[in-house]
């Protein structure tokens, strides 16, 4: 049972990648930018609603609100591992077009 649910969020993954480097390679740019911004997004929401919920189950919101400052930057952080990921994947891939752009140029200039 635990095998099926990890190959199923494995391939899920490996989907989601395989779109992040599909978009990536267009010729625009934002394209590749859609995934990543997505997940922040969802995860700004889902961070926010947690820590509300947190911060309201208790009456003392003082110490609670210090404990916060310091654990949401850190939540977001968490939160957006796999955003990174995809920014990453951005970057490659983008990196590689523009290496490939410039070695167009370099063998039009020498003809």
């Amino acid at each position: 049972m635990l095998t099926i649910k990890m190959f199923v969020v494995l391939a899920i993954f490996a989907a989601v990648c395989g779109l992040e480097v599909y978009l990536s390679r267009r010729p625009a740019r934002w394209p590749g930018l859609v995934l990543p911004a997505l997940w922040f997004v969802y995860t700004l929401f889902a961070v926010c609603a947690a820590v509300t919920g947190y911060y309201f189950a208790y009456e003392t919101p003082l110490p609670l609100t210090i404990d916060l400052l310091v654990s949401f930057p850190l939540s977001i952080v968490q939160a957006n591992i796999p955003a990174f990921g995809l920014l990453a994947v951005y970057f490659v891939c983008r990196s590689r077009r523009r290496r490939q752009k410039q070695l167009d140029r370099m063998q039009v200039q020498d003809l």
